[in-house]
């Protein structure tokens, strides 16, 4: 005999039962998406120096200067940079402000904003003809173009960061840029880039306590945060929770073992 699905009625709509909705409910809870899709498609991050490819112009001109999902556009080869292969996928960058560490007066480099992703239709003489598949932001021309780097979406439980702050022999960073166009706090789900990466350890999926210091009390714990994307001295984070909005300046620590 085929086992029994209880349904119920909300709002006109026939849906199933509540203990066959709680199970889903509990297994999404149990797993929570600590690095999507959008964190790796965009967020921010540093270069130090411009890439040489750009959105070129588009390839039906007209009145919106705007791109977005489904444009076409062209990009011209430049010499000495990777060129162009049909069907491959291509990041679109804006160039942003130079970012410094607070632990150092030299510079990390520059923020570049991830604003979409391309895939080349076909290539003309070298000239590439691209397709926007992903906006993130507005796209025109004279963006910056990078070959896509696949990155993959990471599951897990977000750590507890009710955790005191160590004085000794733990790795300290602060947070040195914060992508928000209106203002500088941010808070669950925005993205910010510290001034501690690779060099010192840090991956991806790194969970790490933010605290904040307010006169010459303890820093408190704020707020939880993951690693994105690692450089050499710098690092992307997602804010993944808070209690309080996250500041320019604040502290980031690796959790204790």
């Amino acid at each position: 005999m085929a086992a029994a699905v209880g349904f119920f009625l909300v709002g006109g709509f026939v849906g199933l039962g509540s203990s066959f909705a709680q199970d889903v409910l509990e297994r999404k809870i149990a797993v929570p998406k600590l690095i999507g899709q959008a964190d790796l498609d965009c967020s921010c991050y540093v270069l130090e120096s411009a890439p040489q490819l750009q959105i070129s112009s588009q390839v039906r001109a007209g009145e919106n200067t705007m791109l977005s999902d489904g444009d076409l556009f062209y990009a011209d080869p430049v010499p000495g940079t990777e060129a162009f292969v049909e069907d491959s996928f291509w990041s679109i960058l804006e160039w942003g402000p130079r970012v410094r560490g607070q632990s150092s007066p030299e510079a990390l480099g520059h923020v570049v904003f991830l604003r979409g992703r391309a895939r080349v239709v076909r290539v003309e003489s070298g000239r590439a003809v691209m397709e926007i598949v992903k906006s993130c932001g507005m796209i025109t021309t004279g963006l910056l173009l990078v070959p896509y780097e696949k990155g993959e979406i990471l599951t897990g439980p977000e750590l507890d960061y009710d955790v005191p702050f160590q004085t000794e022999n733990a790795l300290t960073g602060r947070i040195v840029f914060t992508e928000n166009d209106w203002t500088n706090i941010i808070a669950r789900g925005h993205w910010a880039l510290i001034d501690i990466g690779a060099d010192q350890g840090l991956t991806r999926g790194t969970q790490m306590t933010i605290f904040r210091q307010e006169g010459k009390k303890p820093p408190q714990a704020v707020g939880n945060t993951v690693v994105v994307r690692a450089g050499g001295r710098w690092a992307t984070v997602k804010i993944l929770d808070s209690k309080d909005t996250i500041l320019m300046g604040d502290f980031v620590q690796i959790k204790p073992i």
